[in-house]
């Protein structure tokens, strides 16, 4: 019996033996899966379990074999050799956790969890499930065994909910493939780190020598930790049914929310444009270049026209600059240059004190 597996690593065929005479000697012959091909790999072993060891790099990945195995009985003499059985070498994948990183942090109690998977030979992915475990690697959740999309077949996603703050979780994925093989990825540990809603306040006495008196001033400082809902602008409802949804394929409550060019998704209550000081750590992908992301005051009866601090983000082949700007008063600043970055995923890093913003861009590339 021979399974396809990955050449770089040893494997364990087993036969049987139906015959009346005890045999404890095996030999196995491999050839490539072509017409008149002769054996790369001929050995002789010697076991009780009925089993033959391939040393790893006996073979190489990426090729179809056929391999036939005889035993030796006690009297010296051959069996016939066993018909041939065909079998692939496939090397394993690697997988990516895209919101993850290699921060193993994620700042919300839900995610949309996804994983970019990458094979030597392009193996394809017939079927994919996620699976959360907690820190002792017990299974918290499986989740439905879902099918890749088809524009999308390299990029799995699963939506997470649930989390709690500071309890570490590791998360895996398990893969079938084309040709029956079964791969799971390392589990990835990440640990959330959302903000509690907490008030704190800052007390500040000052001497009034005129009066002979002192003056204390208290200010409450807010640190938001409530989600922000997100809207598109010119709708007669926020409801959430009453978006344009988007679902991979074999998908049904994993979806995403098509956002029309000429009218963007927009957040309120961020406090960002108000803000002095803040900073942001943001996902993107998919990004084209020109204006991509805008923090300003918002428009309502108390201020129609919007008037306030504005921040934009512009984004161009290799970086991303940003203008902040407050009436005629103008800063500006240009994130660090990442070659080829494109529309590629990538992390976007923002610290803003006062009107000194820096940025840095981290690309999101493949992982084990």
């Amino acid at each position: 019996m021979v399974s396809n597996f990955d050449a770089t690593e040893e494997h364990t065929l087993t036969y049987m033996y139906l015959g009346t005479e005890r045999s404890t000697v095996n030999q196995v012959s491999i050839r490539p899966d072509e017409p008149n091909s002769s054996p790369v790999y001929t050995e002789t072993r010697t076991s009780f379990d009925k089993v033959h060891i391939v040393p790893r790099n006996a073979l190489k990945n990426g090729l179809s074999y056929l391999a036939k195995v005889r035993v030796q009985l006690d009297n010296g003499a051959w069996t016939e050799w066993s018909a041939e059985i065909e079998f692939m070498c496939l090397t394993k994948p690697n997988f990516y956790f895209e919101q993850i990183g290699n921060s193993k942090y994620v700042y919300t109690n839900e995610m949309m969890l996804s994983v970019l998977y990458a094979q030597e030979q392009s193996e394809k992915v017939e079927t994919y499930q996620f699976i959360l475990q907690d820190y002792n690697h017990v299974n918290i959740q499986e989740y439905p065994v879902r099918i890749p999309a088809a524009d999308d077949p390299f990029r799995f996603s699963e939506h997470i909910k649930g989390l709690q703050k500071g309890r570490l979780y590791y998360a895996i994925v398990r893969v079938t493939t084309k040709h029956g093989m079964v791969w799971e990825s390392q589990g990835k540990e990440f640990v959330p780190q959302y903000v509690i809603p907490t008030l704190n306040s800052v007390v500040q006495p000052e001497l009034n020598e005129d009066e002979g008196q002192i003056q204390i001033h208290a200010f409450l400082k807010q640190i938001l930790g409530t989600p922000a809902k997100p809207y598109i602008p010119n709708r007669a409802t926020d409801s959430d049914y009453h978006y344009d949804y988007w679902s991979p394929s074999g998908q049904t409550d994993a979806h995403y929310v098509i956002i029309p060019k000429d009218n963007p998704l927009m957040f309120t209550r961020l406090g960002m444009a108000k803000a002095s000081d803040f900073t942001a750590k943001l996902w993107c992908a998919g990004v084209d270049n020109g204006l991509f992301l805008q923090f300003s005051t918002k428009t309502d009866k108390k201020n129609p026209t919007g008037t306030g601090v504005q921040i934009n983000f512009v984004k161009h082949d290799d970086y991303i600059t940003m203008e902040k700007s407050f009436g005629r008063v103008k800063s500006r600043a240009r994130s660090n240059i990442v070659q080829g970055l494109g529309q590629q995923p990538f992390y976007l890093y923002i610290k803003v004190t006062e009107y000194r913003v820096q940025m840095i861009i981290e690309k999101i590339g493949y992982g084990g």
